[in-house]
């Protein structure tokens, strides 16, 4: 059944509640900082509004434009006549979040939107209490990038990624200040939930940087966990193929380059048939860029990339700084799943617009990274002036 216009449109007194709390929420998470800085108030504030106004941006962006938001808050709408028979893992997951907000609540399309955003917004508070850790509360320019436009876009709508953006900023901070084990459990079902192979791969990104890095496990169980890994690796593969329609009555090989060829249709597709993973990856993490930039949209993006490409050398050229002891974990397991989360999706995702949206799992490491190499530079240099 198709929605209209109309009822995508309709903004109710409801809705105009549930923006008037977003906005008490922006000022009450930016109060939180004011016991560390009121440049972080100020800062966390222009976030909020930031993210607020990509919010209106996207929610626009939608009623002209094919979008997964309509297509989820239509199926909730028509489809479901109750709550449990929208529980489920992937999209699934995505009609029970939202079931309770248009059925119990009365929520619109729109102030659906709001809440999304709200996730969004949450898993920037987190990941900017990480910074601040991070830079000893030390305020630099660099906590700018917070405010760049193209994560705060694809965070904001009804779907996976403002979940799965605050899913992973959420575990992150977990990790960094050592929380209490039980508070795992909510970020660990939601992005299980949601992408259960990205959960893996952050996993496997941890279970790498505790057999490296952790001296206090023994060589016994060092071998033990490399051992269930691989079964754990064994035992997913099939559920990673079917994941993106593998089947098992053609070859790997066939299926790959079936694949690549069918997704190069479409404005936003580059064909990646015949290039090499490192191609393919460059492509993924970094186009579109201004060579492939056809519309507004794709020219921010093109820009906002440039500068990543940038913190990247850089990220490589200080790669050999002597991280913090207390960092040098938490460094490891980042940079570690900045990679197992990107090379298997840039190996088989070769559409910019999926691949854009995507970095909303990989930016939160990726700046971590970041941050750590950068602070810790600081701090060597300081320390060989004193010297």
């Amino acid at each position: 059944m198709e929605i209209s216009h109309e009822i995508l449109t309709r903004v109710t007194i409801l809705d105009i509640s549930v923006i008037l709390m977003y906005i008490i929420g922006i000022v009450a998470l930016a109060q939180k900082f004011r016991d560390v800085s009121v440049k972080f108030v100020r800062l966390f504030a222009l976030v909020g509004i930031t993210h607020l106004f990509f919010t209106f941006v996207y929610y626009f962006y939608t009623l002209n434009n094919v979008a997964d938001s309509i297509g989820y808050y239509r199926r909730v709408l028509f489809l479901f006549d109750n709550w449990g028979e929208t529980f489920g893992q992937g999209t699934t997951f995505i009609y029970f979040t939202l079931y309770p907000l248009v059925k119990f609540l009365g929520l619109t399309y729109f102030g659906s939107f709001f809440v999304y955003s709200f996730f969004g917004l949450l898993g920037y508070y987190y990941l900017l209490k990480i910074l601040i850790g991070i830079s000893n509360v030390k305020f630099t320019k660099w906590f700018y990038l917070l405010l760049l436009p193209n994560i705060h876009f694809w965070s904001v709508a009804i779907g996976k990624d403002s979940l799965i953006f605050f899913g992973i900023s959420f575990l992150a901070y977990l990790y960094f200040f050592r929380k209490k084990w039980f508070l795992y459990i909510f970020p660990i079902l939601l992005v299980a939930f949601i992408r259960l192979h990205v959960l893996f791969f952050i996993l496997l990104a941890f279970g790498f940087t505790q057999l490296f890095l952790n001296k206090r496990l023994k060589l016994f169980y060092k071998i033990a966990a490399s051992f269930f890994l691989l079964i754990a690796l064994y035992f997913l593969f099939p559920f990673l193929m079917a994941r993106v329609g593998f089947t098992e009555t053609e070859s790997l090989i066939a299926q790959f380059e079936a694949l690549e060829t069918t997704k190069v249709e479409g404005g936003t597709s580059i064909d990646m048939s015949n290039q090499n993973l490192l191609v393919k990856w460059l492509s993924y993490m970094f186009r579109p860029l201004f060579f492939d930039a056809n519309s507004p949209l794709l020219l921010i993006s093109s820009v906002e990339n440039s500068l990543w490409v940038l913190i990247f050398l850089n990220i490589f050229r200080r790669i050999r700084t002597k991280i913090n002891y207390l960092y040098k974990s938490f460094f490891w397991f980042s940079f570690l799943s900045i990679f197992t989360l990107s090379i298997p999706s840039a190996y088989i995702l070769i559409n910019l617009g999926i691949a854009v949206r995507q970095k909303t799992m990989v930016f939160p490491f990726i700046i971590i990274v970041f941050f750590i190499l950068m602070n810790s530079y600081k701090s060597n240099l300081a320390n060989a002036k004193i010297k």
